[in-house]
């Protein structure tokens, strides 16, 4: 069997068998994220008169601010898109208009233009 052609399935590097590795890792992870915010399983109490066989979990501070987080995403996408957008158009035109003047001088500077509002027009001189 040479490097490039094996005949046993996962005998390459980077073959099937390193690929169930990553599904394994990527369903572990999966998992750990899921346990994190559904938060400690709390036993029933059975003193209580209630119904025991209902399952009861405390999440814990960081999943419930990231419950927060996206129910306020999700009911206010609409206004938060456009402006996260906006925001971010106008961060990359202003850092690009700073990179191309590199004296950091005006335009109107660079160009010789009259900057003053009190200056007279040459059309008005005697």
């Amino acid at each position: 069997c040479n490097k490039t052609m094996c005949a046993k399935v996962g005998e390459r590097p980077g073959g099937l068998f390193k690929a169930l590795g990553l599904i394994k890792i990527m369903a572990r992870i999966t998992e750990k994220i899921k346990n994190w915010y559904r938060g400690k399983h709390i036993p029933p109490d059975f003193g209580s008169g209630g119904l025991a066989f209902i399952n009861h979990y405390e999440k814990s501070p960081s999943a419930k601010v990231a419950t927060r987080i996206v129910e306020f995403w999700t009911k206010h996408w609409h206004v938060l898109f456009p402006t996260l957008v906006a925001a971010a158009v106008a961060l990359f035109i202003h850092f690009d208009s700073t990179d191309s003047n590199p004296t950091g001088k005006p335009e109107q500077e660079k160009n010789h233009q009259i900057t003053s509002a009190n200056h007279e027009s040459p059309l008005n001189q005697k």
